[in-house]
């Protein structure tokens, strides 16, 4: 099948047959569908993002609100003993001194009896849907353990979220919960919790332990018509030409002649019919076929400046816009080519809806960028332009489709 772009020259637009028309005037209908998603990978994530400010805020403000009361009571237990003396006193003070030691040494017992375990029935699942999820918490020493917090990973949401609660166990105790895990981005990530927050029974002190089972999900992004209006700019210069670069000479036109009526181009005027026969006839239109497109994908490595949750919404909005290429291409037959690094250059040929689902999980793999970004972004544009075809790109970061 061929991308048929023939223009209608009413409307200087495309015509009927122009699926990327189709897919935008499916959008106006229905703007509710481009907005939920947009809703939850911009407003969910402003949302999570602000509650995870405020918990970190609250938090150092209660760690520092015991270590207060431990000192003052530290000081007055010091000049209780130099006043008073006697055994009550000297007891008392030793006991303060002792607490800290005694509790470092509590909480590295009980980080290594404490286990964590998290399930999902599937490593595959698409943005913004919820999944099964169960997480196990076991005790498996023989003193009781209190002052447990758990965290969550960044781009996770739980129904139920059981983290900022403070757990408790008994000596080879278990607990399990139950809820539905939700994913705000789009790739390969490590979501579920992040870190287990243990703290001694007073709450001066606390140990972070990552968790040592992380579970890695691969997460398919939402399929939108986000890139309906760059695809419709891309056509047109395709058939036109682009600002910048060399038109296309007038043989492109078609052979097929009709007369001359008021308002046509004097472009596609048959010149040498009318010197021939002294009749204006003009030139029609056919249709462009464009037998293949390729499609560079060029992914950027992550900037130290940039904390995960950036990273991860940049990578998804990559994803989903390449998506949104793809789907568009793929509702009309066209067949395209994708090509994108990962450890090296990988193509991948969609021609149909069943290929772009092959495009969504390979894109939501975790992408390997050993190189340069300089590098990648040339090995990728140097394979684009090799392949027999039109060749476009999209850059991450920029998401804007345009000509090579």
């Amino acid at each position: 099948m061929f991308l048929d772009v023939r223009q209608d020259t009413e409307t200087g637009g495309f015509g009927k047959r122009d699926s990327v028309s189709v897919m935008n005037k499916k959008n106006k209908e229905r703007p509710d569908k481009k907005d939920i998603s947009s809703t939850d990978s911009t407003g969910n994530t402003n949302k999570s993002t602000n509650s995870n400010k405020q918990k970190r805020s609250k938090e150092k403000r209660r760690r520092w609100v015991p270590r207060v009361v431990y000192l003052l009571f530290l000081v007055a237990a010091v000049i209780y003993v130099s006043n008073r003396g006697g055994a009550f006193s000297y007891a008392l003070f030793y006991t303060l001194l002792l607490y800290p030691p005694l509790a470092f040494l509590y909480l590295l017992y009980v980080r290594t009896t404490v286990r964590i375990y998290q399930e999902t029935p599937l490593r595959e699942i698409r943005k913004g849907t919820e999944e099964t999820y169960r997480l196990t918490i076991v005790n498996a020493g023989w003193l009781p353990t209190s002052g447990i917090v758990l965290t969550r990973e960044t781009g996770t949401v739980f129904r139920e979220d059981m983290t900022g609660q403070v757990l408790s166990f008994l000596p080879r105790e278990k607990k399990e919960f139950h809820t539905r895990i939700r994913c705000l981005f789009a790739g390969s990530y490590i979501a579920g919790i992040e870190r287990i927050r243990f703290h001694d029974c007073f709450g001066l002190m606390s140990l972070s332990l990552r968790n040592p089972n992380p579970l890695r999900l691969q997460v398919l992004p939402a399929v939108t018509g986000m890139a309906g209006e760059d695809m419709n700019r891309v056509i047109w210069e395709m058939v036109h030409g682009a600002p910048g670069r060399q038109r296309e000479s007038e043989n492109t036109l078609g052979v097929d002649l009709a007369k001359y009526t008021p308002g046509d181009p004097l472009k596609r005027i048959h010149w040498k019919n009318y010197a021939r026969s002294g009749a204006l006839y003009v030139r029609q239109l056919e249709e462009r076929e464009f037998d293949m497109l390729a499609v560079a994908l060029i992914a950027i490595p992550g900037v130290a400046e940039e904390n995960e949750e950036e990273r991860l919404s940049r990578r998804d909005h990559f994803i989903e816009y390449a998506v949104s290429v793809a789907g568009i291409l793929a509702e009309q037959r066209q067949p395209v080519q994708f090509l994108f690094y990962n450890s090296d250059v990988k193509r991948v040929l969609v021609e149909d809806l069943e290929g772009m689902q092959s495009l969504c999980r390979e894109l939501s793999k975790e992408i390997i960028l050993r190189d340069r970004a300089e590098s990648i972004e040339k090995k990728v544009r140097e394979a684009a332009r090799r392949s027999d075809a039109v060749a476009l790109c999209i850059k991450e970061g920029e998401e804007k489709l345009c000509l090579m």
